[in-house]
């Protein structure tokens, strides 16, 4: 599994120092849930609200949090302890290792490409020349592309290149404006959609919530396999063995902020350009 992969390689990674890290601040937002370590680092990742409700009363959140457990000062050696316990708790142990990765995505271990859109990594799709001018250009050089998750920004810029061909593969229908539609297919077509698609760009909520590795498992060999969003944040190796070739993440500038901004119900778009940096890794 990929987080069971991450953990164990944060922890070769860190040796006895996991045990002196300890959780300084946590906040479970809307839509990101967010930490912050005492070694300064932080990390965010999407909060999936349908998974958490095995703890969203108080019979389920006492026999969730036994013994008055407290994330605040928490050994992060002794959280990933309790890895499996709930679900709040794994989402936990999800931001938790995307702070502690930050330490390691460096230049010298990882081809990483800052600042950038993973749109702008995909061959033959030209980034834009300014912000909402997008470029004319045929989609030939793309292919096929399949998109797991709607992602508006995404999609604003996807749809103005002349015969695309996309395919959106989303949950929420509603989540796609009606010029948008002609674009979609329900979550039950992964897998006869993806295997045909020379770019697949996968949520990285799909970490989150368990389901990354059936969709990995579904691109081809050969493709341009993206997993891209803030929840896609931690060390590439896991993703890169299941045939993701480039994951897009971020890295948190200002934990402070990032953490109040999303204890006011405040999602992706107001962390970037405030408080996260844009990160992309590619393989190889």
């Amino acid at each position: 599994m990929v987080l069971d992969e991450t953990m164990s390689l944060l922890e070769e990674l860190y040796e006895d120092e996991l045990k002196t890290i300890l959780i300084d601040r946590v906040i479970v937002g809307l839509f990101f849930t967010g930490v912050k370590l005492s070694d300064g680092s932080g990390g965010v990742a999407y909060t999936p609200r349908e998974d958490l409700r095995d703890v969203t009363c108080c019979p389920a959140m006492a026999n969730a949090r036994t013994n008055r457990l407290s994330f605040k000062g928490m050994v992060v050696a002794d959280l990933f302890r309790l890895a499996g316990n709930s679900s709040l708790i794994d989402l936990i142990i999800l931001a938790v290792m995307n702070a502690l990765s930050s330490r390691f995505i460096t230049s010298e271990r990882y081809r990483v490409v800052y600042d950038a859109d993973a749109l702008d990594l995909i061959p033959g799709l030209l980034p834009p020349t300014i912000p909402g001018n997008f470029p004319l250009s045929s989609s030939s050089g793309t292919g096929k592309i399949g998109m797991v998750g709607a992602f508006i920004p995404f999609m604003k810029r996807l749809k103005e290149i002349p015969n695309i061909d996309l395919t959106v593969i989303e949950q929420n229908k509603a989540s796609l404006r009606p010029d948008e539609m002609r674009f979609y297919a329900p979550t039950e077509q992964a897998s006869e959609v993806l295997p045909l698609c020379d770019t697949a760009i996968l949520t990285g909520s799909s970490i989150a919530n368990g389901t990354i590795e059936s969709l990995l498992s579904y691109t081809r060999p050969g493709a341009t396999v993206i997993v891209t969003g803030p929840t896609a944040s931690l060390l590439p190796d896991a993703l890169f063995a299941r045939n993701a070739t480039i994951v897009s993440g971020v890295q948190v500038t200002d934990q402070d902020l990032a953490l109040d901004l999303l204890a006011e119900g405040l999602g992706a778009y107001f962390l970037f350009n405030t408080c996260v940096r844009k990160l992309n890794i590619r393989k190889g």
